[in-house]
């Protein structure tokens, strides 16, 4: 999934999830969930994607800073449970639609194999470091679509809920 999928996937999860909503504690949340693409640099959905892994790291750090430990364990997991979707790029969809963009086939098939190198893996290693099996759901374009679908619909309706709770109660901090 991209990172705008992640942002909001992460921020329906922390209006779920946490008890006192707080920007605050939003923001913890929204980072985090991009904190796991920082393996990008060296191996995509390596060991910084694996969940165990992230438990460990959002336990370290709630040694020092215990109150950010659920927004950083919502953050982190939300990341590994939508990159767990594989997306079946075998119509060129990607192509076609930069194409609709570009109107240049070459470089439509540039920006594809650039989306797809930074992008597509084999799943997560779910249970490194006892595993470094990858694990993962492969979606087609229709499939892919519910889901992304369903994010940002779930986002919409979060971000609602807030807002009327928001202006209910007060401010939103």
């Amino acid at each position: 999934m991209d990172w705008i999928s992640h942002l909001l996937f992460s921020f329906v999860l922390g209006t779920i999830l946490l008890k006192d909503v707080t920007g605050k504690k939003m923001a913890v949340v929204m980072v985090a969930s991009l904190f796991p693409d920082l393996d990008i640099f060296w191996h995509h959905r390596s060991e910084l994607h694996s969940p165990l892994v992230l438990l460990v790291l959002a336990l370290l750090l709630a040694i020092r800073y215990r109150v950010f430990f659920a927004q950083l364990l919502i953050g982190f997991w939300s990341h590994s449970a939508l990159d767990i979707f594989l997306f079946d790029n075998s119509n060129h969809t990607i192509q076609n639609l930069a194409n609709q963009i570009v109107s240049n086939e070459s470089v439509a098939q540039h920006i594809e194999d650039n989306i797809m190198r930074y992008t597509a893996a084999d799943g997560i290693m779910l249970f490194y470091p006892f595993n470094s099996e990858q694990f993962s759901i492969t979606l087609d374009e229709k499939s892919y679509a519910i889901v992304a679908g369903f994010i940002i619909v779930t986002a919409v309706l979060a971000f609602v809920w807030l807002y009327f709770k928001r202006e209910s109660s007060g401010r939103f901090t």
